[in-house]
């Protein structure tokens, strides 16, 4: 019997604490939401976070992935790490700070960029934002639960390239 009560008052703690991680998340998502604060986090994700998680984003080991882009005015070329999940022929990223971030308008300029995921190299084109219900099946658990709270609500697709739909250089040089 003592057992049983031990094992209730554990179950009573652990669901607790999950349902306070629940609101907190709603919480911090509401506060994130305006539009002051979330520039804040933007700027410190920018100049703090994305070098340090760039050191080991596409690695086998982490939950980030790189993407690499071309400046639609500079012709730069730069790298960011991001959050990528497999998703159909191709790869899902959520925009927790909306299609209006430079690397994502940069990415729909040039129309392509690449993903390190995993440790490989994916070539990717056609991108295009997407609503968040249209994709919400490829994300974790985890993710889902907060995905709304954090007002995230559009993704960027992106589908393999085609290598079949490139000219060969006598193709270009004929214009066939």
């Amino acid at each position: 019997m003592p057992i049983v009560r031990v094992f209730l008052r554990l179950l009573f703690i652990i669901s607790s604490l999950a349902v306070i991680f629940f609101l907190m998340a709603i919480a911090l998502g509401k506060i994130m939401q305006q539009k002051g604060v979330r520039d804040a986090i933007r700027r410190f994700n920018r100049q703090r976070v994305n070098p340090i998680t760039l050191r080991s984003a596409g690695t086998p080991s982490s939950d980030y992935a790189a993407i690499t882009h071309v400046g639609r005015r500079s012709g730069h070329v730069y790298t960011n790490p991001v959050r990528a999940f497999p998703f159909d022929d191709g790869f899902v990223i959520p925009l927790p700070y909306g299609a209006n971030t430079d690397w994502c308008r940069n990415v729909l300029a040039a129309r392509a960029c690449t993903l390190r995921w995993h440790g490989q190299e994916y070539p990717l084109e056609q991108p295009e934002v997407v609503p968040l219900a249209k994709v919400v099946r490829v994300f974790p658990f985890s993710l889902r639960l907060t995905a709304a709270a954090n007002g995230l609500t559009q993704c960027l697709v992106l589908h393999p390239h085609d290598v079949s739909k490139e000219k060969s250089w006598w193709q270009a040089t004929f214009n066939l």
